[in-house]
């Protein structure tokens, strides 16, 4: 009636903690998620893929604004928006975005670079360092 496993239980588990995680994607431009041309939502293909969007995720939310969201996920400086350079401090920034990459439960580290005003954008590099690889990208903060 039941179909039964083969292998022992150390091989089954191993298995299913080598899956990767994934999340679905994002479209920044249009703030949906994005579908395939058969309507379904896509989702991330490798785990770099992952981390780069579970990263931007992370960055665009500001923290405490979804009750879904523990207070550990998303950021506070996101509240700045609208604010002259003079009052907003990059270090600030670049702190509070490696605390809030860092708070979740995949990523063992997140080292901010290179952060800077473009226009009237806040843009940094970040690399990434999760439980299963590595990636780096360039993070569009906000537009003021």
């Amino acid at each position: 009636m039941f179909p039964e496993l083969q292998g022992s239980e150390e091989i089954m588990a191993t298995q299913t903690d080598a899956s990767i995680p994934w999340t679905y994607q994002f479209d920044w431009d249009t703030k949906q998620l994005r579908q395939g041309p058969d309507g379904r939502y896509l989702r991330t293909q490798n785990y770099a893929q992952y981390l780069e969007e579970t990263a931007k995720k992370i960055l665009n939310t500001r923290r405490f604004r979804y009750s879904i969201y523990s207070e550990r996920y998303g950021v506070d400086f996101l509240t700045d928006r609208g604010r002259m350079r003079s009052g907003i401090s990059l270090a600030v920034v670049k702190a509070q975005a490696e605390e809030a990459l860092e708070a979740h439960s995949e990523i063992e580290r997140a080292e901010v670079s290179d952060i800077r005003f473009e226009g009237n954008r806040v843009i940094f590099h970040v690399g990434i360092t999760g439980a299963r690889g590595i990636t780096r990208m360039e993070v569009d903060v906000w537009q003021r």
